[in-house]
């Protein structure tokens, strides 16, 4: 019984974060990405210290070495400077799939034009569709992530919130239940 005691405390407290988490990426998602993104440009680089640490030591490959990890260091430091830079990264790639595979259904549908069919138009609609989400992927990259990280937000507090309801309804029941028998049945649902 006190292990499940001490679950729930767990449970409960550990919602109460998620759902403080899901607040902070809803209300403040600019500054969590800036954040985030500037811990993986630090990252970078820390990796490219240490790979020019490794690059003094060996002899062999010390000149390629070198300048290999200045342009990590490099890059690393672009990235901590403008962090936007790395967080636009991901949405702008899907932009540029969408677009290109616009392009390949717009060449398809002619395609099927050539080859009669009467379906042409439709196969066009659907991939002027995914050129225009593509551009709008590409043109408000940043935009598209701070809305992804708000999303996430209320996915977080929805979670938090669902598990403290379900802590408590379970709370709730088992105190109508003594020595294994249900005292109260409308506590258990």
């Amino acid at each position: 019984m006190e292990k499940i005691k001490n679950l729930k405390l767990n449970i409960t407290f550990t919602a109460l974060l998620v759902v403080l988490l899901g607040i902070v990426l809803l209300v403040w998602p600019e500054n969590v990405i800036d954040v985030l993104a500037k811990v993986i440009a630090a990252v970078v680089v820390i990796i490219g210290v240490l790979q020019l640490i490794g690059s003094l030591m060996d002899e062999n490959r010390r000149a390629l070495g070198i300048v290999v990890a200045a342009i990590v260091i490099i890059v690393g430091g672009f990235l901590f400077i403008n962090p936007n830079v790395l967080t636009t990264i991901v949405p702008i790639i899907f932009g540029v799939l969408l677009v290109t595979h616009g392009v390949q259904d717009v060449s398809l549908a002619f395609a099927g034009r050539k080859a009669k069919s009467d379906k042409w138009v439709g196969i066009v609609v659907l991939a002027v569709l995914s050129i225009l989400l593509g551009a709008f992927c590409i043109m408000n990259a940043f935009g598209i992530v701070k809305f992804t990280f708000r999303l996430i937000g209320i996915m977080l507090i929805y979670d938090g919130l669902s598990d403290m309801f379900i802590v408590h309804r379970v709370n709730k029941a088992e105190r109508g239940v003594v020595d294994g028998k249900v005292l109260r049945e409308t506590d258990v649902e």
